[in-house]
């Protein structure tokens, strides 16, 4: 299977998000302000598109090369569970409510899987039937889905009460 038109795919998709997140943060002048710690929550749902983004970017180059995918897709993994251990005590600090429980149970572990599966060549075990690049783009779709929900989660969040824009 040719794997360069799928993450040609998810690549347009995710830098798409991207921009379309830079014009909600225009909204919300406290995503921007350092005062309000608004500035880094948005720079952390930024990361949840530019991050997988740039690694499907990478494996357009040549899925066939694996260190080229297994390399950015390591880094992308980590990065994520990075950024969602980051973002969430702001988010439940906002009074976002589940958020920051789905991303702590939910994310991390769906990042932590992309980075497993690039950095350990027997994962998946054999009898399941998919190619480790096969299983990293279901996961990719997945990331997709939950960086709408993180950016949907932290432009949702109550302002905060401080006066500070």
């Amino acid at each position: 299977m040719d794997f360069s038109g799928f993450f040609g795919v998810v690549s347009t998709v995710e830098f798409a998000l991207l921009g379309l997140w830079w014009v909600a943060v225009q909204a919300r002048p406290d995503l921007r302000s350092p005062k309000s710690k608004g500035d880094q929550a948005s720079y952390l749902v930024s990361l949840q598109f530019v991050v997988p983004g740039t690694a499907a970017l990478l494996a357009q180059v040549d899925p066939q090369l694996t260190g080229i995918w297994r390399v950015s897709f390591a880094i992308a993994g980590l990065s994520g569970v990075l950024s969602i251990l980051l973002l969430a005590p702001s988010l439940k600090a906002s009074g976002a409510g589940l958020a920051p429980r789905f991303l702590r149970l939910g994310a991390v572990p769906l990042y932590a899987i992309v980075a497993v599966i690039a950095a350990f060549p027997g994962f998946p075990p054999p009898g399941m039937h998919l190619t480790p690049l096969q299983l990293e783009a279901l996961i990719f779709c997945l990331m997709v889905l939950l960086g709408v929900q993180v950016a949907w989660a932290v432009a949702m969040s109550n302002p905060p009460d401080n006066g500070a824009a």
